[in-house]
């Protein structure tokens, strides 16, 4: 078994290479880092990309393991960790988010993968961390299982189609009866799903950076149950709109001027995502920031809107009644370094988790 950080297994090679693993240093191993990532991570890998994730979180500097060629010390291999600071049940807690695992592809077999993914448990083991947490691929997952660290929930894509034309073009191969019969199934498509009432809040577009009044609200949730990402306004600024590659908008909710909640949604071409949501807790504000979105980005053409949340979030039946239906499924892994944990009821049942919380 051999694994790719892209999610598809490659062919084994007969014979494994001798590699040893260590600990990296961020700054003398920052260009044979960036170059492994570009060649087989993402062509997006540069030295912006590489300071803002790895260098500039509010919650500290990511931790980063590197495989090397044991004869001539190449890095070959690499897996990282990000911090998180978490909620759970007003408790402050530190998580790490795993991402980045990647190895060239004469080393994918499976004993350099395992010693690089353990290396990340057994540091997780030795630090203040609660919980770690991960968006493996189905070849990862293999890794994990060797490891004892089963799949533990799953991230639920939820899509709202918009516009028809493109997915019926091939079918009728004819661009102006595609036009028409879209017309009619868009006019649908768009009323389905409740959409909240004016009253409720008020919508407008965050301009400029995120300030205190975010953290404030991120202060008042997280004394609720549940577990949740510690979203300042310092977080926020620096996990979406500090963003090297991605452009993120904030819409956020209001009442008598004071914010309640917002959503954070990005675009490309005709498709968008919704990656993360923060709202007191009424289905009616929810409902509201979701088609506030959905109708700002029908406006630019967007066909379809999509957003991933962990299965059984607590607002699973409000994306529901507001238009959104559940699509593929993906894995989440979750490993506590000290065994059990009073913590892990709380993961299972109430975990405000959404794709914006994933690093890689």
């Amino acid at each position: 078994m051999c694994f790719s950080s892209g999610g598809k297994p490659h062919s084994a090679t007969k014979h494994s290479m001798p590699t040893q693993t260590r600990p990296a240093i961020l700054h003398a191993d920052r260009h044979d880092l960036i170059e492994l990532l570009r060649r087989q991570l993402t062509p997006l890998s540069d030295g912006r990309r590489f300071d803002w994730l790895y260098r500039s979180s509010p919650y500290g500097p990511a931790r980063v393991w590197v495989t090397c060629d044991t004869a001539s010390g190449e890095i070959v291999g690499a897996a990282a960790a990000f911090p998180r600071k978490m909620c759970i049940r007003g408790s402050e807690k530190m998580a790490w988010v795993f991402g980045d695992f990647c190895l060239e592809e004469k080393y994918r077999s499976l004993g350099p993968a395992l010693q690089l993914q353990r290396a990340c448990l057994e540091a997780g083991a030795e630090l203040p961390v609660d919980f770690c947490y991960d968006f493996p691929s189905e070849s990862m997952m293999a890794v994990y299982k060797r490891l004892g660290v089963l799949e533990g929930r799953k991230l639920i894509r939820w899509a709202k189609p918009l516009r028809i034309e493109r997915r019926i073009e091939p079918l009728v191969r004819s661009r102006i009866l595609a036009r028409g019969l879209g017309a009619i199934v868009n006019s649908v498509l768009k009323r389905q799903g409740w959409v909240g009432e004016n009253h409720v809040c008020q919508l407008v577009l965050q301009k400029g950076p995120c300030d205190e009044e975010f953290s404030e609200l991120d202060g008042q949730l997280s004394g609720h149950s549940g577990v949740r990402t510690a979203r300042t306004a310092e977080y926020l600024n620096w996990r979406y709109l500090a963003h090297p590659t991605a452009q993120h908008e904030i819409m956020t909710a209001r009442r008598n001027g004071a914010l309640i909640g917002y959503a954070v949604f990005t675009r490309q071409d005709d498709d968008a995502n919704i990656v993360d949501i923060s709202s007191i807790e009424e289905p009616s504000v929810i409902k509201r920031l979701l088609t506030g979105v959905v109708r700002h980005l029908d406006q630019s053409g967007v066909a379809t809107v999509s957003m991933a949340a962990v299965d059984q979030h607590p607002w699973s039946e409000v994306f529901e009644t507001a238009g959104f239906r559940r699509r593929e499924a993906s894995p989440v892994v979750v490993w506590f370094p000290r065994g059990a944990s009073e913590n892990s009821q709380e993961l299972q049942k109430k975990w405000y988790l959404m794709q914006g919380e994933r690093d890689s």
